[in-house]
């Protein structure tokens, strides 16, 4: 059986390379690519269980209640006759993040509901969270699920809450092992292949046909066809990305050793009360004495 540790945590912290492909874990590359249409019902197709035939894009921010309240600007968010649909590319672990994409789904329930209607009728809510982080789950989970699912579930029974209309789905990058493309057999693999190795799999792929449908998502995220503007608007958010990735591996390395100081700091203090106590115990001298030979306080070693 797997375990946690089967799973690097630092492959959150990958730091994005400059290629002739868009990296589509990079915030302005995912926004890019995924405002295109075709592109985007692919992705939701391959994914999701309705069948989706058309979309429309809804605006990506949050509404507030006042202008204390701070603004959420999202990844993608559309409308369609399957239900309301949020996209979100979560490249590094936050403690909330579960919390957010929960406001996040309630919002798009809310934003349905007419004021003063007798009547609540909503559209299903779909999240979508294409995460680079491992994700941690309390029951081990078999080795190459990729796709998981949550929705409203009796305990005991797991019956779906009648008239639920909310889901929650995590595809979770960092548990692509697979290196050979030829190798996968659904398409929500391939795409946890392509978001990792957008590189790899163009430079792989030299006839058409090998590209299982994914040839328009290639062509999209082509650096070579992007605008001036548009390249300056990446490589900014690039290099923002590398910055934020580099602070976070410094961050990780400084808790790590803090870390590691604070347990030789105890260990060291442990060897101290041992020596003090023994001064007390075998040698009969006062626990003041010890204190003054240890550089402990009494306390330390006795209790009161």
């Amino acid at each position: 059986m797997e375990t946690q540790q089967d799973y690097n945590p630092q492959e959150q912290y990958d730091i994005p390379q400059v290629s002739k492909y868009l990296d589509l874990r990079v915030d302005w590359a995912f926004k890019y690519v995924f405002s295109k249409k075709e592109i985007l019902l692919k992705l939701l197709n391959d994914i999701l269980p309705p069948t989706i035939t058309n979309l429309e894009y809804l605006p990506n921010e949050i509404p507030v209640m006042s202008e204390k309240d701070k603004r959420s600007t999202l990844d993608v968010i559309c409308d369609s006759p399957e239900g309301k649909i949020l996209v979100e590319m979560q490249r590094k672990h936050t403690a909330d993040i579960d919390d957010r994409l929960a406001y996040y789904q309630a919002t798009l329930v809310q934003r349905q509901v007419k004021r003063k209607s007798v009547t609540y009728r909503v559209k299903h809510v779909y999240i979508l969270c294409i995460t680079s982080y491992v994700r941690f789950h309390s029951v081990e989970p078999p080795k190459h699920k990729m796709l998981f699912s949550y929705d409203y579930r009796e305990n005991e029974t797991y019956e779906l809450l009648e008239n639920s209309k909310s889901s929650f789905y995590y595809l979770e990058l960092s548990r692509m092992k697979e290196r050979d493309w030829e190798k996968l057999r659904k398409n929500p693999e391939r795409w946890c292949y392509l978001f990792k190795n957008m590189s790899k799999f163009a430079s792989e792929r030299d006839e058409p046909r090998d590209l299982h449908g994914f040839e328009d998502v290639l062509e999209a995220a082509r650096v070579d066809t992007l605008s001036p503007e548009d390249m300056d608007n990446y490589q900014d958010m690039l290099s923002a990305v590398k910055r934020e990735m580099r602070m976070a591996r410094l961050y990780e390395k400084q808790q790590a050793e803090a870390r590691m100081a604070e347990a030789e700091a105890r260990g060291a203090k442990g060897k101290q009360i041992e020596i003090a106590l023994r001064i007390v115990n075998e040698y009969g001298q006062s626990p003041e004495k010890a204190a003054e030979i240890t550089g402990l306080k009494v306390s330390d070693f006795i209790a009161d």
